[in-house]
């Protein structure tokens, strides 16, 4: 469950962040669609002027009436036809890559009347009314409409990567099933694992140390295997024979006395805590007593 939960998580994370990155980049296009068509508006402008015989007057300023609504505004009256302004039209946006699905109206300056106008669409038939027809010279302004300007926020160049990355995703998935993510072990924090409890004292035997509660204090390889033979015998009988097989058989020659003097240095180790002895039983071996 935990690693179906990391997955779509990590799905959902390179989705948000792909339709944020790709969000900006539609804003961007958009933007850059919206400036070409401006610079369109106006080539169709100018081109309509010099078909008309006018090289002198100027195109005004291309206005933005909303987005993909450009208005086309002129300094002198002047005459048209209405094949000529469908073809210079077509040919301009054909030219441009601009959405080849727009309306154009022409208005009279005097009273906003539209006098002329047709729509270019892929999804039902092109109306385009009143071909060979030629409009008397007037003031008119032009409105161009696209039906979509703006950017798709995923295009069909983006499809390919899309599904490049989910493949990528779907494979780190399976690798994270296939393969678990091992936690690594962290170090024990307090006793180690080979800490052994005597009384309140505490005996480490891997790190061969004692704590009495007070102190800490190193011991000696033989102390501290003795030692731990007995805590991990605590108020049983370890025999004589055990303690020397078992502690000396690995440490070269030894005396009868060895145990013995390494016996009377542990009980000294115990001396803070009256609860804890090291009982010799005659004959026998040693007792480590614990109350």
């Amino acid at each position: 469950m935990n690693k179906l939960i990391l997955i779509v998580g990590m799905v959902v994370l390179s989705l948000g962040a792909y339709l944020v990155v790709a969000s900006h980049r539609a804003n961007d296009r958009s933007k850059n669609l919206q400036n070409r068509a401006a610079l369109v508006c106006r080539a169709i402008g100018d081109q309509l002027l010099h078909h008309a015989g006018d090289t002198q007057s100027r195109v005004l300023p291309v206005k933005q009436l909303g987005h993909g609504r450009f208005q086309i505004e002129f300094q002198r009256s002047f005459s048209f036809d209405a094949d000529t302004l469908v073809e210079i039209v077509g040919s301009n946006i054909l030219a441009s890559g601009l959405p080849e699905q727009y309306s154009v109206n022409v208005l009279d300056c005097s009273n906003s009347d539209i006098v002329y106008g047709f729509q270019i669409a892929k999804v039902h038939e092109d109306i385009i009314p009143c071909l060979g027809r030629v409009q008397p010279p007037g003031c008119y302004t032009i409105q161009l409409s696209f039906d979509n300007l703006a950017a798709p926020l995923i295009g069909h160049s983006d499809i390919p990567k899309v599904a490049i990355m989910l493949l990528g995703l779907s494979l780190i998935g399976a690798l994270v099933i296939k393969f678990p993510i091992r936690k690594t072990s962290e170090p024990m924090s307090g006793p180690s694992a080979k800490t052994i409890s005597i009384g309140k004292c505490q005996l480490d035997a891997e790190g061969q140390s004692f704590s009495d509660g007070f102190d800490t204090m190193e011991l000696s390889d033989i102390e501290a295997k003795l030692l731990t033979i007995l805590a991990q015998e605590q108020n049983q009988l370890v025999t004589r024979e055990r303690l020397l097989k078992e502690v000396w058989e690995d440490n070269g020659v030894f005396t009868s006395r060895s145990l013995d003097m390494f016996i009377s240095k542990l009980r000294k180790r115990f001396r803070q805590d009256n609860s804890i002895a090291l009982i010799s039983v005659y004959g026998k071996g040693y007792k480590l007593q614990v109350k």
